[in-house]
C-alpha cells in the first residue's frame, strides 16, 4: 500500500519537486497540498493522510501553530517537519508541538524518501542538517555538481528558483528569451535534469538558494 501524503510548503516550485521525488520513489501518493498552516489543518481533517510533511516558515499560520492545531483535533497522523538551515531550538519547538521528526530540505532524494517512509511507519527519524553550510553558500558542503556550470548558468539556475516566467527572467538577466532558453537547456543537460521542479530541488539541496528568500 502507498503512503498517502499531505504536503505543506509555501513555495509552489519546491512542492512540485517534492511531489516528483515522492512519486518517483513509488511508495507515496501526494493526496493534498497546502501553501500555509491554515490550509494544512483543514486538509488534514478532510483527507486523513498517512503522513504530513510540514514546512515551518509559512505566511499566516506557520508550521508550529499548524502542528498544534492538528494535534488539538486529536489527529494521530505522523508529521514530518521540512526544514532548511534552522536552529535546533526551532526544530525542538516543532517536536514539542507534536511533530514526529524532521527531514532536511537539502537531503538527497533517497534520504528524503527513506526518512518519510520511516516517519510514516511511526519511527522518529532525523536526517541531519548539514550544519557546516550557511544559506546561499553554493560550495560549502555541496556535492560539487554546480561546478559543472558557468557563472551565467548559475545565474539562470537561481532565476529558475524564483518562480519568474521566461520573459521576466530574460529581462532581469538582460538577454533575449531565445538566449535564455539555450542557457536553460544547457543547464539541464549539465545537471542531468529535465524540468524546473528538479532544478529548484537541486538548487536548494546544493545551497545555491534559500527557498524562503525567493
Amino acid at each position: 500500500m502507498t503512503v498517502r501524503v499531505l504536503l505543506a510548503d509555501d513555495n509552489a516550485l519546491f512542492r512540485d519537486g517534492i511531489v516528483h521525488i515522492l512519486a518517483a520513489d513509488g511508495r507515496f501518493d501526494v493526496v493534498g497540498e497546502a501553501s500555509n498552516g491554515a490550509e494544512a489543518v483543514t486538509a488534514a481533517g478532510r483527507l486523513h493522510p498517512d503522513l504530513i510533511l510540514m514546512d515551518l516558515k509559512m505566511p499566516g499560520m506557520g508550521g508550529i501553530e499548524a502542528i498544534r492545531a492538528i494535534r488539538a483535533d486529536d489527529l494521530a497522523v505522523p508529521i514530518g517537519v521540512l526544514t532548511m538551515f534552522e536552529t535546533h531550538d526551532f526544530v525542538d519547538a516543532a517536536l514539542s508541538a507534536g511533530a514526529s521528526g524532521y527531514v532536511a530540505k537539502d537531503a538527497t532524494p533517497a534520504e528524503f524518501c527513506e526518512a518519510a517512509s520511516r516517519l510514516a511507519e511511526g519511527m522518529r527519524e532525523v536526517v541531519a542538517i548539514r550544519t557546516g553550510r550557511a544559506a546561499g553558500a553554493a560550495d560549502a558542503g555541496s556535492s560539487g555538481v554546480l561546478n559543472r556550470l558557468t557563472e551565467r548558468e548559475l545565474e539562470v539556475l537561481r532565476m529558475l528558483s524564483t518562480g519568474a516566467n521566461t520573459a521576466e527572467m530574460a529581462r532581469s538577466l538582460g538577454i533575449t528569451t531565445k538566449t535564455l532558453r539555450n542557457h536553460i537547456s544547457n543547464t539541464y543537460h549539465q545537471l542531468g535534469i529535465y524540468d524546473r521542479a528538479q532544478a529548484v530541488i537541486l538548487a536548494v539541496r546544493e545551497g545555491l538558494v534559500d527557498v524562503h528568500s525567493s
